[in-house]
């Protein structure tokens, strides 16, 4: 059996306006997602996207060197 590198998973809730759950279910359906890869993929584009001003606002001194993201 192949070995497997999926990372682990770990299960959330959430709770969103109706009208953007209804939006992104019919995302889901246009592009034929199931409900567990719309989360998944919504999770990663969001967070993607917030890191990329989070890094941005490092860079340009709008956050104190003391809440860098290195660890």
């Amino acid at each position: 059996m192949p070995k497997k590198t999926t990372p682990k998973m770990v299960q959330t809730a959430v709770s969103i306006p109706e009208p953007l759950y209804e939006a992104a279910k019919r995302v889901q359906a246009m592009e034929g997602w199931n409900e567990s890869e719309m989360h998944r993929l919504f999770w990663e584009k969001g967070f993607a996207l917030h890191v990329q001003g989070t890094l941005a606002r490092h860079q340009l001194g709008l956050i104190p060197e003391a809440e860098s993201l290195s660890e």
